[in-house]
């Protein structure tokens, strides 16, 4: 796969309406990632939530949402955007590709932004 695009899990391993945290070392300082499915769509955004910088990976999936289990906002995992109070600010979401039964995650830069 052709850079900037990191080889970040099995696609197998990732089971439906589950997601894996991940953490890579970016430029010397490490940042966090969610890589979610929703049936055979994966997804991958930023763990942390926009209204509390709490970590996403404490929550859940509803549906294609991710549920912060602090204030209890969800946000979408196609766009970022907050779908209910208190959150008001998106969340980054990320490329990815699958090749070869893996899935890519493109770190370099939110999609979204």
């Amino acid at each position: 796969m052709d850079a900037p695009y990191v080889a970040v899990a099995a696609a197998a391993d990732i089971e439906p309406g589950k997601f894996v945290k991940l953490t890579l070392d970016l430029d010397g300082r490490p940042q966090a990632f969610l890589i979610a499915r929703v049936g055979d769509d994966y997804y991958a955004v930023e763990d942390n939530c926009s209204h509390e910088d709490y970590p996403l990976s404490y929550g859940c999936l509803d549906g294609n949402r991710i549920k912060c289990s602090l204030h209890g906002s969800h946000f979408s995992l196609e766009t970022g955007e907050p779908e209910d109070d208190p959150a008001d600010t998106p969340i980054a979401t990320y490329r990815l590709k699958l090749a070869d039964g893996q899935v890519w995650l493109d770190p370099s830069a939110p999609s979204n932004r």
